[in-house]
Parts: structure tokens; sequence; C-alpha cells
């Protein structure tokens, strides 16, 4: 029995092969030979790859066309692996320079980074991390397998380009999405900016504000002497809070933006809950912030907890 298949690919894209001897040590263990051949046409810097699995008697169990079978099985998972790993790159940049054209080159590697992200971790969790990308590759294995069972050979370039398009459909998406976060960042880094450049013109109405976050968005500023602040601020914004569902993390931020203080100081910031709002007000204040280790209030607080 002699099965042989044939891989046309660019010249030196061949790096799949290598796997080929760590999947078929079973196949070899029945008996099985496997080999390549590989010739390269000048011309068109494409290499042609023969596959050839030869073996002179069958198994006991196994006929020749259920190892054929095997074989090309073993053939779908291996390209489908080399796609992933050594295509999916390709495709991304293909796209990016496709549908980002307008755009420099840092915003592209950029978009090219947060893609790639979003293909191998597109979840927190990192289970279904792996299942989604078992999932994808196992795709593109099956579309692969039913090719290899029905014709005798494969130009890859023209497969990954023409047959996959469900695993286009989601590289574009992954591109679609970095770009769209991109843009995000942006903006808000734009607003961070202006906000910024406010809070450095504006005559600061407090010099000094302490702030500590308590739980559920709850907050306590008070400023240099002591003195609780946030009264007369927080009944300004009353009516905004009531009306338009404003947060108090929105209202914070407000309160601060309009003293203009030149220090803030973050009181409990072991226990300080990771929110938007610290993290607006550390951009904006950026060099103002200093942080508090050790104070009579922040005692009081650790106090309190540790008695629950």
């Amino acid at each position: 029995m002699i099965y042989e298949f044939k891989i046309a690919t660019a010249h030196n894209e061949n790096s799949f092969l290598n796997e080929f001897e760590d999947r078929l040590h079973w196949i070899k263990q029945k008996g099985y030979r496997f080999y390549t051949k590989t010739e390269t046409d000048e011309n068109s810097n494409v290499d042609y790859i023969s596959l050839i699995l030869k073996g002179d008697k069958a198994d006991t169990l196994f006929r020749h066309e259920d190892i054929i079978h095997i074989f090309q099985h073993q053939m779908s998972e291996v390209l489908a692996d080399h796609i992933v790993k050594d295509w999916q790159s390709k495709l991304l940049q293909k796209e990016i320079n496709k549908s980002c054209r307008n755009l420099n080159s840092d915003d592209k590697n950029t978009i090219f980074s947060k893609a790639s992200s979003f293909l191998k971790q597109c979840n927190e969790n990192e289970s279904l991390n792996l299942l989604i990308n078992f999932g994808r590759k196992n795709r593109l294995a099956h579309r692969l397998f039913d090719h290899i069972n029905t014709h005798d050979r494969l130009i890859l370039e023209g497969f990954v380009n023409f047959c996959i398009k469900e695993y286009n459909r989601e590289i574009r998406f992954a591109v679609e999405l970095a770009r769209e976060e991109l843009r995000n960042e942006k903006e808000y880094n734009d607003f961070v900016n202006l906000l910024r450049y406010f809070v450095d013109t504006q005559v600061p109405k407090v010099i000094e504000v302490n702030l500590m976050m308590g739980t559920a968005g709850v907050f306590y500023i008070w400023d240099g002497e002591g003195i609780e602040i946030e009264e007369n601020y927080l009944n300004y914004y009353l009516d905004d809070m009531l009306l338009n569902d404003i947060s108090l993390d929105d209202v914070l931020i407000s309160i601060l933006i309009t003293i203009a203080p030149r220090r803030i100081v973050l009181h409990n910031t072991k226990n300080m809950p990771a929110s938007e709002s610290v993290e607006m007000i550390k951009k904006v204040f950026n060099e103002k912030i200093s942080i508090c280790e050790d104070c009579e209030r922040c005692r009081i607080v650790i106090e309190k907890k540790s008695r629950y």
C-alpha cells in the first residue's frame, strides 16, 4: 500500500513537517513507513511537499484504509496547529493593513497586540479560553480533513485565504474589537488630559484634600485641618444624582475637580477597592497624590474592621 498527499506552500513555510514525526509513532509501530519529498519551484518560490505513507501488509485489526483514515486525521490536526501558530499573525496583519490602512504604524502595532490577545484570551476564565481555542483549532481540523479526504493535494495559501471563512471572520472580529478598544482608550486619555488641564489652571479652593474610600462607593473627604468638606459639594450634585442617576464615583471625581486641590492624600489604600473612579483620580491628579502610610484615621478604620 502506498498513499501520497501533496501540499503546495510558499518556500520556507514548511515548519509543520517536524510535527509529523511526533504524531506518527503509533502508525510506525504498526509497520508503516512515513517520509517526505520536497521540490522547490525557483520561479514561483513554492515548495511542493509529498507526504508518503507505505505499508506492506495489513494489520489484523486495522485495514490499510483504516490506517490511511487515521493518517489523514493526523495531517489535518498538524496543519490546523500550523495555521493557528504560524498563520494567525499573518492573517491578523493582513486584515489590519486592509481595514486600518489610515492608521499610523504605532496604532497598527497596538491593534495587532490587542487582537492577538483577544484570540488567545477572550474570557477571564482560563479554562474557557482553552476550550474556545481548542474549538477553533478543532473546526479547522475538521475543515482540513474534509478537503484531505476528498482530494490528493492542498494549496495551503489558497485554503487559508478562501476555504476557512469562519476562522477569517474571527480574525476580522478580533481586529474590529481591538480597533474599538484603542479608540475608546484614546478618547478616555483625551478626557483625562482635558480634566488635568482644567485642574492645573484652576485656583484651588482647598489646598489639601484627604480621601478615604469606604464600601459600596461611600467616600470620606476632609481638608488639611481635618474638617470634612463634602457636604456642601455633595448637596450641589444631589439633584443630578436623583434625576440623572449619577453614581457616587462620578460625584467624587466632580467634587475633586471642582476643588482642584494642590495635594490629595489617599488613606487606607490597602483596603481601597479597585474602581474606575480611583484610577481616574490617580491619572488626573497624578503627581499631586501622596499615600498615607499610617495615621489616626487609618488606624480607627483598621481597628473597626478587626472587630468584625
